[in-house]
């Protein structure tokens, strides 16, 4: 575990177990289990278990501990703030994400937008089946698209226009707008990488 996401991680894990579990239950859409002090939550479509005695994170089926920045994610999804939050079904970028998501989206897009753009530019219907394999939903935007419940109130889309000769392909990754009082948007940040990543790796599953 890299030094920094290390911090960020008892970091996060600090601010939970300060939360009342319940509510965090409520407000997340996530089971906790009293007795075994564990949260119980989906991402994309396998479950991860938080035990909140000895500051872990696995997923439930194979006991895999997620990477680093993973951990930071969900931990900031539970704890970043005790209010209640709904989806707005306004699709927004990172840039247009508030306290630095302009100022960090040029790193982004060449950092994970471009590779969307490599991956599927060419071939759209390559994304179809990384989709479906996920568990998306498949929305009419571009030439193909997909809306992913990341989290169980987190919301994102991909969406692909596919090129040719004469133009070029391009990409786009939308979050509800709902995200930016959920999360920091340096794990907003990650959560795009994030959702990139797994899709790309799902090419090779096909």
């Amino acid at each position: 575990m890299e030094s920094n996401y290390k911090v960020a991680y008892y970091n996060e894990w600090k601010t939970l177990q300060k939360r009342d579990f319940k509510n965090v239950e409520e407000i997340r859409n996530v089971t906790y289990d009293e007795d075994k002090k564990e949260f119980y939550i989906k991402v994309f479509n396998r479950k991860y278990i938080l035990n909140c005695n000895d500051e872990t994170i696995r997923r439930s089926d194979d006991n895999q501990i997620p990477s680093a920045e993973t951990g930071v994610m969900i931990l900031n999804y539970l704890s970043f703030t005790e209010n209640n939050i709904y989806k707005t079904n306004k699709w927004v970028s990172l840039k247009e994400i508030p306290n630095g998501g302009m100022m960090f989206y040029p790193a982004f897009y060449k950092s994970s937008i471009v590779s969307l753009i490599n991956t599927f530019g060419y071939d759209s219907s390559k994304l179809r089946k990384c989709g479906e394999n996920l568990g998306g939903k498949e929305i009419k935007m571009g030439d193909v698209a997909f809306e992913f419940e990341v989290f169980p109130k987190v919301f994102c889309r991909v969406v692909i226009w596919e090129g040719d000769d004469e133009i070029s392909p391009s990409a786009t990754l939308l979050f509800d707008s709902s995200v930016q009082y959920m999360m920091h948007v340096e794990s907003i940040i990650g959560l795009g990488g994030y959702v990139i990543n797994k899709i790309i790796n799902e090419t090779g599953r096909n």
